[in-house]
């Protein structure tokens, strides 16, 4: 197994990607701690995981707020002592246009997209510089090409992926690598709220647009995404740090 008894830590890790990358990482041996808001969902996916003899454990956190990661992070460091893997999943699709953003729906698209990786790094490396570790960050292709639907979260995931070089950078001497996952338009709960931002949206309509712009001509399904993280989380990219890894079917191309 590919992550056999690594200790992991899935930032939203309940639903839609973060949900196949926490049973994939299961089935691969890993030990999985799961942060998020949503306690049915999350409690529903350790229970699938331990029912499929993986193991893995729940922690209710608001990811938006610092404190509640600090004291997720801290109960599962001192559990098993040290943290090998850490997927920074959890983010939002932000509001929509520019005349119309407010304040404070920019800074909750700022905080969940980045402050709250950013924290959860910072909380999580102490567990990890003993015997080194992977650092995961979700970006997107909005990342790296200007989304038609968010100015605001594709500056989030921009930002993402430059923060992902410096800590690659900073981390290095530790044995800690840092990369990131880049998905494009992909199958989850979430992907409506892309696509349909204003009630005048059509949102089969903005999906054909975007798979029309794929060179493989279809959507990417979580697990598609679950497997990008694997291998930035498994021993196959031991000497792979400061990438963004596009798992968008040639979206970005």
């Amino acid at each position: 197994m590919r992550l056999e008894n690594k200790v992991a830590v899935i930032s939203a890790g309940a639903s839609g990607m973060g949900k196949a990358g926490a049973m994939l990482f299961a089935k691969e041996g890993a030990i999985v701690n799961i942060l998020d808001i949503n306690r049915e969902n999350g409690e529903q996916a350790v229970k699938e995981i331990r029912n499929n003899g993986g193991e893995a454990n729940f922690y209710y956190t608001d990811m938006s707020d610092v404190t509640a990661i600090k004291t997720s992070v801290d109960k599962i460091k001192h559990e098993y002592n040290r943290i090998d893997i850490l997927w920074n999943h959890v983010g939002i699709p932000g509001p929509s246009g520019l005349l119309e953003v407010e304040e404070n729906d920019y800074d909750f698209c700022m905080d969940l997209n980045i402050k709250s990786g950013f924290f959860t790094t910072k909380y999580a490396v102490p567990a990890m510089e003993e015997r080194g570790g992977a650092i995961i960050f979700t970006t997107s292709a909005s990342g790296v090409q200007g989304s038609p639907f968010s100015p605001v979260y594709s500056a989030a995931k921009g930002a993402v992926v430059n923060l992902v070089r410096a800590l690659a950078k900073n981390l290095g001497p530790k044995n800690i690598r840092v990369n990131s996952v880049s998905p494009g338009l992909t199958e989850t709960p979430m992907m409506n709220q892309f696509l349909k931002r204003n009630e005048d949206d059509d949102l089969e309509e903005n999906k054909k647009i975007i798979t029309s712009k794929i060179a493989l001509g279809r959507l990417a399904s979580p697990n598609d995404i679950a497997y990008g993280a694997l291998f930035l989380a498994s021993e196959e990219s031991t000497y792979v740090s400061g990438i963004n890894l596009p798992v968008d079917g040639g979206q970005t191309a």
